[in-house]
């Protein structure tokens, strides 16, 4: 899963297909050093391609925000579709402080808006 600079200090991180605990794990390494590399302050996480969402999925998903989080980015979580909004809500998952935005566009005039607002 590729981690893309979109603007300075924003990354995008799309992922597609399934997200097990080895994925997730590889992913967030990766990005990792992308956001310390880079000093990224955005992280647009983008879920447009998940098929499907179980609670394995939902815990990766916010160890993947926790870690960002720990070294300065903030998660925008962009791209739930509405079965995965539903599967989420059912599952009981807390989003909690998290950013949701519909789409990769909106998560990355988000984005801009922040860092403007930072300067």
């Amino acid at each position: 899963t590729p981690v893309v600079q979109l603007w300075d200090q924003v990354l995008a991180l799309p992922l597609i297909g399934s997200i097990d605990s080895r994925r997730a794990q590889t992913v967030t390494e990766v990005l990792l050093e992308r956001i310390v590399e880079t000093q990224s302050e955005v992280v647009i996480l983008d879920i447009t391609g998940v098929r499907s969402v179980d609670t394995h999925v939902t815990s990766n998903l916010l160890n993947i925000v926790s870690a960002s989080r720990l070294l300065g980015a903030e998660c925008v979580l962009t791209g739930i579709n509405p079965d995965v909004a539903q599967t989420m809500i059912h599952l009981g998952t807390e989003l909690g402080d998290i950013t949701t935005m519909a789409d990769m566009q909106e998560g990355l005039k988000y984005a801009m808006k922040r860092l403007k607002g930072k300067r």
